[in-house]
């Protein structure tokens, strides 16, 4: 489940589909009656985005047993992404009730506040989480990209570089989204706080993936303030290419723009 949770971490702006309550529920979740079951049957629908199944299986699964926290993390999860504040702040409670050694559900809790915009709550939640021993490395290192995206969107540059710097030590498979995460959120933090060799070092990382829009952004963020201007030029250029027409491409055009007038 936990290569599951990361799928879900990478996804998890994911839009939901309107029109759930006219849909039909999955024959998988109508002929369990197994509450294990189902909660792993909506593990697998949230992933997919199959929002409509994935509360039936959960609900289904709380009947029979209704005291299950990791299911209510779960419920958590799907209101979430609903945008349903309430319910979701009341189900991660209420799995913390259940379970307050459930660590997983702190991370979960950390995501509900981002997406508030809630910096304080989110990074007490994360940090929360990164207190207990027991959580696993893969696990750990999840919480700590989400720790560090949101310690730059409440500008602490510095703070967000120690904690993916630490992620960023962790053996994530370089197939595994997280991996991504991690190394383009570090060459951003490395970038804004001046350290742009650095930052460099963590995009050279990501070499063994394909092409990226936003680590080629970076790229050449590092180059123009290492002087590089040639070298600037021909990343920010390949994003043009990368992501034509979108906000990214926006950005990078204008730095572009900002070298011409600069001498080689």
């Amino acid at each position: 489940m936990r290569r599951l949770s990361t799928v879900l971490l990478a996804v998890s702006a994911l839009a939901i589909a309107g029109g759930a309550a006219a849909q039909q529920v999955d024959p998988l979740v109508e002929n369990s009656n197994d509450a294990t079951e189902l909660q792993q049957l909506a593990v697998r629908f949230i992933a997919g985005n199959q929002t409509h199944n994935a509360l039936a299986a959960l609900r289904k699964s709380l009947k029979i047993y209704p005291d299950n926290a990791e299911t209510h993390m779960w419920l958590g999860v799907v209101y979430t992404q609903l945008n349903e504040d309430a319910g979701a702040e009341g189900e991660f409670l209420k799995a913390l009730a259940l379970n307050p050694q459930l660590t997983e559900v702190r991370n979960w809790f950390g995501v509900y506040w981002a997406r508030r915009g809630n910096w304080d709550a989110a990074i007490a939640q994360y940090r929360q989480a990164l207190m207990d021993p027991a959580y696993p490395p893969i696990s750990r290192a999840r919480v700590q990209a989400n720790l560090g995206k949101v310690l730059m969107q409440a500008g602490d540059y510095d703070g967000a570089v120690v904690v993916l710097g630490e992620a960023g030590g962790v053996a994530v498979p370089s197939s595994d989204p997280l991996y991504a995460l991690i190394h383009l959120g570090l060459a951003e933090a490395l970038v804004k706080t001046g350290r742009a060799q650095e930052a460099l070092g963590a995009l050279q990382r990501m070499e063994v993936l394909p092409p990226n829009a936003r680590g080629e952004y970076l790229s050449g963020l590092a180059y123009r303030d290492l002087g590089e201007v040639d070298a600037a030029r021909d990343r920010l250029g390949r994003v043009l290419r990368l992501a034509p027409g979108s906000e990214l491409a926006r950005e990078a055009l204008k730095v572009l723009e900002s070298l011409t007038s600069r001498p080689d």
